[in-house]
Parts: structure tokens; C-alpha cells; sequence
């Protein structure tokens, strides 16, 4: 139960603490160690499994900010995803006895991609390779083979140092190891692969192509948003606007997710004051606020508009990727038809927790922007907060013809080492789409990021903090070439792949005996 419980303590230290990213090099050792030694009886999977949901409670402790039971409540469905790693990599081993160098990296993959597809709302934070966004020259790949190339890497490093362990234990040590032909294979594979993917890194880099776009303006209001507080709320974020930005400095106003919770067509309310503030910056203003679902009354949308100087709707997008419980109760009509009383407690739970029964409506499909610009139309995408974690999403947008992204947000109490790791997935997702990103966060981190997933400039409030500070940021926008990557094109073809070699293994194992025993450890 300890050596299961390193991992999830190691991958909890690194989501505290996103400057080490080193640790996820080393992380998953030990349940390599634990579920391929060859010379262990069988080691239930209940360890692994107990400490995978311990783990993800320990990445969120920030959670703990909305109530005792949140953490505990969403590890218990997110981590259902996370299950399938160590007993797929012990059966498959054990049957194959492939260099762990291999199969490490395969089969994780193929569990990251099977998290980020089924989790619920698709959270998933710790996708290895987002710990590596901040070393650009790392992850310039992952606009042929998205996040999930970047992960490759850093889990083949796990599976490499399991065989050295395993090599060096039961084959006499540092002779035995040196004399290894297969370590020293999987040894030159590993370098191989960072030889090429920081070539090709440095080559994306160097010949980047990049020509001057809009400026827009980001305004990090640091306001709570809630239903009691909403028109002082409005109020704060006009004169915050009104202060901080001049007349025409900018082509795009962008205000977070959240901005004004209320419809926003609602007569006399709001639409008035934002056409001033739009004709006095001569810019239209994207924001987010709540939206009239279409064919279900009584139903609202989380969804961006955008509203030009006359204070007209020039376009709206309705937030496809609900975040459970806040913006809609998961599983409400299933309990509804096979156990009314549990739905009626579920209910009150969810009033418990957010003080209201959520009723939100997702969007179905991607919707483009316009924003005018030089006598012409720059298209654009809105990604309403957690959308950004799901790489199809992003990707869909791209093949649509988005020139840039922008992430408005408000994520509250979720805490520094959060937002950064959703800046961090933001970085992915500019490189996988060879398009600039944009985050605009209520409480931060709000910044620019080019292309190539190089963080040009963050907000800095009026305190001079990057989070919880109030202030506006006006940058220009560097534009890369139109064109579709990869990536996009390809649908997590790359990934697709492990999944379906996973697939073909374990249908396999089903019908090929154990490996032969192992040989003995050498005495020393």
C-alpha cells in the first residue's frame, strides 16, 4: 500500500507545485515496480486503485474551498478513469514481457486519451505532457501528435528507469546492467526520441512565421460572481474598463466568463451600458453571461456573446462542456427514472454545495465569431472554461478557420497551482492548433500566448499580482498562417493508435499463456 501510495503523493506534489516538473518522469515507478516484478505474488489491484482515488482528492485540495465534500465527491467519478492502467499493464506484461520502456508508455496513453474522452465534463488536469509546457522546445510536436506525444515521452522515461531497476536487481547489478543489450536498446530508443523531438522543436521554433493581429484588451475584474452580487458586479467591471483602457487602444474587449449573471437580453438591464462602454473604447465587447436555451424552458446556457457599439448581439456561443454540479446536476434524469428519492437527495446535496439546484444547458456545436479588423473579418473562437482541457474541442474550432482563441473564465477559488496548470493546458493547445491563444480569467492568470506556446504576457493587476488582482492588459495579437495542423486534421489519430494496439494486446493475452518463469536474482 506505501510503494502504491508514491505515485499519488508524487503526482499530488507536482500539481502543488508545477515548477517540478520533473517529478512526472519518476512518478509512475512505482507502480511499474509493483505490477510487473516478476519474482512478487499477485498484488491486488485494490492498492492501486484506492491510491488512485486518494491521488486525484490530493491534486484538488483547492476544492475543499467549496465545501467538505467536493473533492471526495468528484474523485470518486473522476478517478473511474484512471483504473484501467495498472491492471491492463500487468496482464499485458506478464503475457508478452515487452520492454517495459514499451508498454509503459502505450498503455498510458491509451488511459490518458480514455480519461480525457470519458471522464465526466472531460476534466482531466494531469495529462503527463502538460508538465512539460513550459519548455517550449518539447512540446512543439504536439501539433502532429497533440498532448498525448508529449506524454509518450515522459512515460517511456518511467518505463525505462523500471527496466534499469529490474535489470540492475536481478542480473548482478551495474555489470549486469552494462552488459544489458536490451536496456541499452531502450536506453538509445528513449534519447532517440528527445534527440528528435527537440530537433524538430527547435526547427518549428526557428522558422515560426508570425504577423502583426488585433489588439485586445483583457480585463481581470477579481470580482466574486454570484447571483446576490451581480449588479455591483456590472458596475465594477464598466468602471474598471472605463479607467484602464483608452478610447480606440484596442480592437476587442474581452470580459471573463461570468461577466454578467443574468440573461443578458433581459429589457433595460444590461445591453444599454455595454453599448456605451463599447462606443466610448470603439470596440466591441466579447463576454460571458447567461443565455435563453432554445426548447428547454426553464433551461439557461453558459455562453459568450458578442456586442458591438450600437449594442447589438453580433454573435453568441453556448458552452458545450457543462461542469458537473455547478452547472448542471450529472445523472439527474437517469436517478430520476430508477430511484426518485435518491434523485431528491442527490438534489439536496447539490443545494447543500452551491446554495441553488443548477439547471444548465449545454450547447451543441462550435459557433465562430467575427471580430472586425482591417476592413475585413477575423474569425475567432470562444472557449468557456474547462473547455480548454478537452483537446477536441479546441481542434474542432480550428478546422472551422479560428485565426486565435479566447479562453474567458472564472475560476474563483480553485487556487494558484490550478491556474497554472490550466495555463499550462492552454499552452498545448495553442501548439497543437498553430494558433494564438488568448486567457481571460475573472481572478487569473489572464495572458497572450503565440503559436509556438510561448507565454508572451500576463496580467499584472493594480497590487502587481498575476492572480487575484484586479487590473487590464492590452496586447497585440501575433497571428500565425491559416492553415490546419496535423493534429487538428487528424483527430487523435496518434493516440488512437495506442488505444487500439492496447485493445489488440489484451484480446491477445486472453489467449497466450504466462511468460516463462523467471530467472532467479543473482546473488551479490
Amino acid at each position: 500500500m506505501l510503494l502504491a501510495l508514491v505515485p499519488a503523493l508524487l503526482l499530488a506534489a507536482y500539481a502543488a507545485w508545477p515548477a517540478m516538473a520533473w517529478i512526472p518522469y519518476v512518478a509512475l515507478v512505482p507502480w511499474v515496480v509493483l505490477y510487473t516484478d516478476r519474482h512478487r505474488p499477485r498484488i491486488s489491484a485494490v492498492y492501486y486503485a484506492v491510491a488512485a482515488y486518494l491521488g486525484w482528492v490530493a491534486m484538488i485540495p483547492a476544492f475543499f474551498n467549496f465545501g467538505l465534500f467536493p473533492p471526495f465527491a468528484m474523485g470518486a467519478v473522476w478517478f473511474v478513469f484512471w483504473l484501467p492502467f495498472a491492471p491492463l499493464l500487468r496482464r499485458i506484461h506478464h503475457r508478452f514481457r515487452l520492454p517495459r520502456t514499451l508498454t509503459v508508455p502505450v498503455i498510458w496513453v491509451a488511459v490518458e486519451w480514455l480519461r480525457a474522452t470519458f471522464t465526466l465534463a472531460h476534466f482531466d488536469l494531469f495529462l503527463l505532457g502538460y508538465s512539460q509546457a513550459r519548455f517550449p522546445v518539447l512540446i512543439q510536436v504536439a501539433d502532429v501528435v497533440g498532448v498525448y506525444g508529449v506524454s509518450f515521452l515522459v512515460a517511456a522515461v518511467n518505463g525505462l528507469l523500471a527496466d534499469l531497476w529490474f535489470t540492475w536487481r536481478d542480473h548482478g547489478g551495474w555489470p549486469g546492467l552494462r552488459r544489458s543489450r536490451r536496456c541499452l536498446a531502450a536506453a538509445a530508443g528513449v534519447a532517440a526520441g528527445f534527440v528528435l523531438v527537440s530537433g524538430y522543436g527547435a526547427y518549428r521554433l526557428a522558422g515560426a512565421q508570425r504577423s502583426a493581429g488585433p489588439r485586445l484588451a483583457v480585463v481581470q475584474p477579481n470580482e466574486p460572481h454570484s447571483l446576490a452580487s451581480s449588479v455591483g458586479v456590472h458596475l465594477r467591471q464598466v468602471l474598471l474598463t472605463e479607467d484602464g483602457l483608452e478610447p480606440a487602444d484596442a480592437d476587442l474587449v474581452i470580459w471573463p466568463e461570468n461577466a454578467i449573471l443574468d440573461y443578458l437580453d433581459r429589457e433595460g438591464a444590461w445591453l444599454e451600458d455595454l453599448a456605451w462602454l463599447a462606443a466610448r473604447k470603439r470596440a466591441p465587447l466579447l463576454l460571458g453571461a447567461m443565455g435563453r436555451s432554445e426548447g428547454h424552458p426553464g433551461r439557461v446556457t453558459n455562453t459568450a456573446f458578442l456586442i458591438d457599439e450600437a449594442g447589438r448581439i453580433r454573435g453568441r456561443y453556448d458552452k458545450q462542456i457543462l461542469f458537473p454540479w455547478s452547472e448542471y446536476v450529472p445523472f439527474d434524469e437517469l436517478l430520476g427514472r430508477i430511484a426518485p428519492p435518491l434523485q431528491i437527495a442527490h438534489r439536496m446535496v447539490v443545494r447543500l454545495a452551491w446554495g441553488h439546484l443548477t439547471v444548465g444547458q449545454a450547447g451543441d456545436r462550435m459557433t465562430l465569431f467575427e471580430l472586425p479588423w482591417q476592413d475585413t473579418e477575423l474569425p475567432f473562437a470562444a472557449l468557456i472554461c474547462v473547455e480548454n482541457t478537452y483537446p477536441p474541442t479546441p481542434a474542432e474550432a480550428s478546422r472551422l478557420g479560428a485565426r486565435f482563441f479566447v479562453n474567458i473564465t472564472s475560476e474563483g477559488l480553485v487556487g494558484g497551482p490550478i491556474q497554472e496548470q490550466l495555463l499550462r493546458i492552454s499552452i498545448l493547445r495553442a501548439v497543437e492548433n498553430r494558433v494564438p491563444y488568448v486567457r481571460a480569467g475573472n481572478t487569473g492568470i489572464s495572458g497572450f500566448i503565440d503559436a509556438e506556446g510561448r507565454v508572451r504576457s500576463v496580467l499584472r493587476g493594480r497590487r502587481g499580482g498575476t492572480i487575484d488582482d484586479a487590473g487590464v492588459l492590452v496586447a497585440e495579437l501575433l497571428l500565425s498562417p491559416p492553415r490546419t495542423t496535423v493534429y487538428a486534421r487528424s483527430r487523435d489519430a496518434f493516440v488512437k493508435l495506442f488505444v487500439a494496439a492496447t485493445l489488440i494486446l489484451l484480446v491477445w493475452s486472453l489467449f497466450r499463456p504466462l511468460a516463462g518463469p523467471a530467472p532467479a536474482p543473482v546473488s551479490r
